[in-house]
């Protein structure tokens, strides 16, 4: 073995050492090749159709007269069909290194939904079948009172989430920063569709959610 061969073989360890420090024990397994669960396709962002659906169903198969009632029901079933969405994407890539704080911020957001489901139906059923908005009925104030809780929730986990994935480098900024974004559409239309978007990249990406590491830059020194 000649002196350059040594050499080489020195500053190729220093510089894994290097890059190992700055990774946790988990991410120096998946980056050098084994990476924790299955990639799918770019298909899976049609699923983002299955919530719409869902309401435009209920439009449809509602009995007549439609009125602020049906307006509660299609939200609900839209959020009913979100929130189970949102709960099998999380299922297929929580094998793939997701952490407990961004389970935690996305626990927040489904018992948000969950709020808004029960308020939803509560108010649909205390005017059902009633034309326009009559405004009162029994559980009229106290469903919309619970469907304004989730919403709050819902905000609040959806922060988190795109916070917590950005600062932990769980994906790229720019993935962050549009879930961060999507936060601002109401809930009451659309109800965790940052989260969405941030599970969907990560089941479709070649990391799901494992930590990136840091890039170091080569020294002048480096050959």
């Amino acid at each position: 073995m000649t002196s350059r061969t040594v050499h080489e073989d020195g500053v190729t360890r220093g510089r894994l050492s290097i890059v190992c420090r700055g990774m946790s024990q988990m991410d120096v397994r998946e980056h050098a090749g084994t990476i924790v669960g299955r990639r799918y396709g770019r298909w899976m962002y049609g699923l983002i159709l299955v919530p719409p659906i869902a309401a435009v169903l209920t439009i449809v198969l509602a009995p007549d007269p439609h009125g602020h009632w049906s307006e509660h029901l299609w939200s609900a079933y839209f959020d009913v069909a979100q929130l189970v969405l949102l709960v099998v994407l999380a299922g297929l890539l929580s094998r793939r290194t997701m952490s407990i704080p961004v389970l935690v911020a996305l626990a927040v957001i489904g018992a948000g939904i969950a709020f808004e489901v029960i308020g939803n139906f509560q108010v649909a059923d205390s005017i059902w079948q009633t034309r326009g908005n009559p405004g009162f009925g029994d559980g009229y104030t106290q469903g919309h009172e619970r469907a304004e809780t989730g919403d709050l929730l819902v905000v609040i986990g959806g922060g988190a989430v795109a916070f917590v994935a950005g600062l932990t480098r769980r994906v790229p900024l720019k993935i962050a920063v549009l879930a961060l974004f999507l936060v601002i559409i109401p809930p009451w239309i659309w109800p965790g569709a940052g989260a969405l978007k941030l599970l969907l990249y990560g089941l479709t990406s070649e990391a799901g959610f494992a930590r990136r590491p840091i890039a170091i830059p080569a020294t002048a020194g480096d050959p």
